[in-house]
């Protein structure tokens, strides 16, 4: 029996936080489904990666929304692979890849949101309202299902497009969940960071909504405060090299250490006794960083946003910053707390993200073969 062809369309498949879970769950998917990736910006790191995976990728340029040549040749693509599933993400994705499906006659044709705030990216509030009007007509009329990462995300969709409940889901996010780990130790050890201090973390990109400033200015008020603390930072970006400037200036470069970006970033979690996370409280849909380092078990202090109260649901080990007490102090209570049961493995683990993803699939291609005969 033939499997139904999948087509996922999204702008990249560089090593970003989407593109990493699209890499993941599709091989996972291989079984049921026949799975393609098409990129429509550029190819990325990823790209070929899956095309080692026996992933069928596609490059297939969209110069906008609305181009028409852009939205024909989507379409063509689509029929010639037969494609029974379409599931886009993000704006640039969702309008121009449901309408080449509706044009192919793609039986089922699914949208993803990730983000609250940056989802609607023009900068004039004219020129979002009008996105808003165009993506909520789109998927009123073509598509299936709008799957968001969390519950803030959902709600403020469905109140700005008025989009029925029925026609909206939460499809939480997936991560790998270790089965095995460097001890503490070990992990310091190897990492060369010191065994006698409470090593707190950043990971994570060096870029807008990531709130670099914000760690760095928390970590000179904690090492001012006391000399317990190490500071690591795991990840790479446009700003990276004006804050170890900073930091070289300041005489800090012993205690805050900047490693770069890190493929396998299991052995830096592993090291950490603190994440302390920074970015922005409307800059993240579901922090993939939060749930990884909540599948290692590490205690973490955060500025406070609706999708880390989500978590929080999950796995109890996460406090909030307070700007009126000393992040020192809030940093050490922080270490403290105890986990009960660690949910996050079971509701957002890959495997459990692949099952949920994969009955939605089956259900709305049942519920449209029911509908044809």
């Amino acid at each position: 029996m033939n499997r139904p062809v999948l087509f996922r369309l999204t702008n990249n498949l560089d090593i970003g936080g989407v593109q990493k879970r699209i890499a993941t769950v599709l091989p996972l998917l291989n079984e049921e489904f026949e799975p393609h990736v098409a990129v429509y910006r550029y190819r990325g790191h990823l790209f070929d990666i899956l095309t080692q995976k026996n992933i069928a990728t596609h490059f297939c340029p969209i110069q906008g929304k609305l181009h028409i040549p852009s939205i024909l040749r989507f379409k063509l693509l689509l029929q010639n692979n037969r494609a029974s599933i379409l599931h886009t993400h993000s704006l640039g994705a969702n309008i121009p890849g449901i309408l080449a499906a509706a044009l192919a006659h793609v039986p089922v044709r699914i949208a993803q949101v990730h983000r609250k705030n940056y989802h609607w990216y023009a900068k004039s509030a004219l020129q979002r309202r009008k996105q808003i009007a165009l993506e909520a007509l789109v998927h009123r009329l073509f598509t299936d299902k709008v799957l968001f990462v969390s519950e803030e995300s959902r709600a403020y969709f469905q109140r700005c497009t008025g989009l029925p409940a029925s026609k909206l889901a939460i499809l939480h996010n997936g991560i790998p969940i270790p089965q095995k780990t460097l001890s503490k130790r070990e992990a310091k050890t190897k990492n060369n960071l010191p065994l006698d201090k409470v090593v707190v973390g950043f990971v994570g990109r060096f870029s807008g909504g990531k709130g670099v400033a914000y760690f760095m200015d928390a970590a000179q008020k904690m090492l001012n405060e006391s000399s317990a603390f190490h500071f690591v930072l795991v990840g790479d970006g446009p700003g990276r090299a004006k804050f170890e400037q900073m930091v070289q200036e300041n005489g800090l470069a012993s205690a805050i250490k900047f490693v770069g970006p890190k493929s396998d970033v299991n052995e830096w979690y592993a090291s950490l006794d603190l994440l302390l996370f920074t970015s922005d409280p409307d800059a993240e849909g579901m922090p993939g960083v939060v749930l990884e380092a909540s599948a290692y078990d590490l205690p973490i202090l955060a500025r406070e946003s609706e999708p880390l109260r989500e978590i929080q649901q999950y796995y109890s080990k996460i406090a909030f910053i307070n700007n009126n007490d000393s992040l020192s102090h809030q940093a050490l209570n922080t270490l403290k707390l105890k986990e009960t049961e660690n949910g996050i493995a079971q509701e957002f683990s890959i495997k459990n993200m692949y099952r949920k993803t994969a009955k939605l699939y089956n259900q709305l291609l049942q519920n449209k073969l029911h509908q044809k005969y």
